[in-house]
């Protein structure tokens, strides 16, 4: 079996070396695989940069899982997003639940159900043995009910997606997987490197397993991973693969890829108990704030100071738990400081323009939303022809005391046009309002530009990039609703 186990500390040479066998492979066209698209984007330009442009491909997990998928002819579509989130809310609002409903009334109930789901079935664990497993753990810890409704979660979401005969992500790379096992020559003896993954999940050791059986694949797994006890969380997937390798490789720790002797030591003696302490000198600083905005600040004078230093701004990293709350504080400081800045957090679609109008205009429409809803939908460039007419609207909203949106309306049509569009979308159900939302917002992006051949700026590219995810999303809830129109969302 050719598996190569690569294994060492962070800094240890392990990148340059999976590179390296990715050159030495170049002819038989590899396939290198890590975490994230970003990590894909870097080690391109790495291998681009040292003359290796064509015969690589740089790929994600899933992106191995699409490729084991055409080769082995199991290549049906996942679920997207937007349709999973539909499925898991069916799923919990079919459940009888008691013990768990004052936990699904909650607005993440939903989203922690699917993280269970996604869990479990990275690690193969089906709904029968789920249930089972949480029987004996109901029994034992006298919370039978309890136990009982979180699995019955489990299974009644699997039951929708095979009522419907579709896949989730990790239902199709189960199905993959399965494919290939059934026919491992269609792989065509492709070596495969899988760089930069803390661990591996269950469906993702099996996969490594399945290529490395056939004797003319050769794969490569990179580890961080040596015997101590920072890395002791890491040790199942080590000691799954160690005595199924055919090769070890232990590369050390190299203290000339730290930025300095400081920092080497904190990496090397990290939950050891006995360390020999070393001077931080300016290698690591505490800065203490008053607040979060204060914190953000002391951040930014310290980029300012690195960068009047002569250090690039894209070679600085500002590191957060999750970069979802501070995300745009952290824009929104460093902007001010004059700080090119790129945060990698999601953008709420209520943050953006074409994002604003859309919300504004289906809660007007459907009779929930305030008087601030209709100005903003009338406020997005396009949608009227005289700007300043929504300013005089906000004058009569203002002067009348109107506070929702069909008091809004009714000072508008009261000196205006009727504003037809509202009725329209507000008697629409099914599919035909999806079809009806994807319409608006492609009209809110295009209004402005009608016969314009538009370039779009920094701030347009944004709108853009909004309407590509709510079509996207209007498109996957549309393909649900079309089999099976109970699954058609509300207007709310």
């Amino acid at each position: 079996m050719p598996l190569t186990l690569v294994t060492g500390p962070a800094n240890a040479g392990k990148a340059r070396f999976v590179l390296d066998a990715v050159r030495a492979r170049v002819e038989d066209d590899p396939l290198l695989v890590v975490p994230t698209v970003h990590d894909a984007e870097a080690y391109r330009r790495e291998l681009a940069e040292g003359g290796t442009v064509f015969g690589p491909r740089v790929t994600v997990f899933d992106g191995l899982i699409a490729e084991m998928a055409h080769r082995a002819g199991s290549a049906e579509e996942a679920l997207g997003p937007a349709q999973r989130d539909r499925l898991l809310g069916a799923a919990v609002a079919g459940a009888e639940l008691e013990a768990l409903a004052a936990s699904a009334g909650s607005p993440g109930f939903v989203t922690a159900v699917g993280a269970l789901v996604a869990e479990l079935q990275r690690e193969l664990v089906t709904p029968q043995r789920f249930a089972q497993a949480m029987t004996a753990w109901g029994v034992a810890h006298g919370r039978e009910a309890y136990a009982g409704e979180v699995a019955a979660l489990y299974r009644g979401y699997r039951e929708l997606l095979d009522g419907l005969g579709r896949f989730d992500g990790e239902l199709r790379a189960w199905r993959a997987l399965e494919a290939l096992r059934a026919a491992p020559e269609k792989w065509n003896g492709t070596p495969v490197f899988l760089y930069g993954f803390d661990d591996l999940t269950r469906l993702q050791r099996e996969v490594v397993e399945t290529l490395a059986e056939r004797e003319d694949v050769d794969v490569t797994v990179a580890l961080t991973w040596e015997e101590r006890a920072a890395l002791a969380g890491r040790a199942s997937t080590f000691r799954e693969l160690a005595p199924r390798a055919d090769r070890h490789e232990v590369l050390q720790a190299r203290s000339e890829y730290y930025a300095s002797p400081a920092l080497h030591s904190l990496e090397r003696g990290l939950f050891e108990d006995e360390v020999e302490r070393t001077d931080p000198q300016d290698a690591v600083r505490l800065l203490e704030a008053g607040g979060q905005r204060a914190e953000v600040e002391l951040v930014a004078a310290e980029v300012v100071a690195l960068i009047e230093a002569g250090t690039p701004p894209e070679q600085i990293a500002v590191v957060y738990r999750s970069p979802r709350e501070p995300g745009g504080l952290v824009r929104s400081v460093f902007e001010d400081y004059g700080i090119p800045v790129a945060v990698a957090a999601p953008v709420p679609l209520r943050a953006i323009p074409l994002g604003r109008g859309l919300l504004g205009l289906l809660r007007a429409a459907f009779g929930e939303g305030r008087a601030q809803d209709v100005l903003a939908w009338l406020r997005t460039p396009g949608v009227l022809a005289r700007p300043g007419l929504a300013d005089e609207l906000e004058t009569a909203v203002r002067v009348d005391g109107a506070t929702t949106a069909a008091e809004a309306r009714r000072l508008w049509e009261a000196e205006r046009w009727p504003l037809e569009l509202l009725d329209r979308l507000g008697q629409g159900r099914g599919p035909g309002l999806l079809d009806a939302v994807a319409r608006a917002a492609e009209q809110l992006l295009a209004a402005p530009r009608k016969r314009a051949a538009a370039v779009l700026d920094e701030s347009e590219r944004l709108d853009a990039a909004a309407l590509r995810a709510v079509l996207d999303l209007l498109k996957g809830l549309t393909a649900l609703a079309r089999q099976d129109p109970a699954l058609a969302p509300s207007p709310a």
